[in-house]
């Protein structure tokens, strides 16, 4: 029972630090309505930037991670967030091989390939913003 109750809890930890959604910026009283951009020049309303966020990895749907921070900037009482996304090349991968065909006496033919892949990181950064 003990060990039920321990590994529930250690459970409930992990997931909640996993999927804890880091804020930097002020609040305000929650909002019901959040504005979506998705570049700077779309906003054409006076605001000032409240906060920000970012995202770096643990999401699988960018649509329920796009509702996760509309739902974040909701309860920061946002006007708006302004949403970016970006890849970071963080280091690469590279494999070869190679094929040595002896088909006939005294004739061997040879062929190799490499392949680099760079492996990347998507984040999704979101500006919340205030109408003045």
């Amino acid at each position: 029972m003990k060990k039920a109750i321990l590994i529930a809890l250690l459970g409930f930890f992990f997931l909640n630090t996993t999927y804890a959604q880091k804020y930097f910026g002020k609040t305000h009283t929650p909002t019901q309505n959040v504005d979506e951009f998705y570049d700077l020049e779309d906003v054409e309303k006076e605001y000032t930037v409240m906060g920000k966020t970012e995202l770096a990895k643990g999401f699988r749907s960018l649509e329920k991670t796009q509702q996760k921070i509309i739902d974040l900037a909701k309860q920061k009482g946002a006007d708006g967030v302004i949403f970016s996304m970006e890849e970071e090349v963080y280091g690469t991968s590279n494999s070869s091989g190679g094929v040595i065909n002896e088909k006939k006496k005294n004739k061997t033919t040879a062929s190799s390939s490499s392949n680099t892949i760079d492996l990347k990181k998507q984040k999704i950064r979101a500006t919340f913003i205030k109408y003045k």
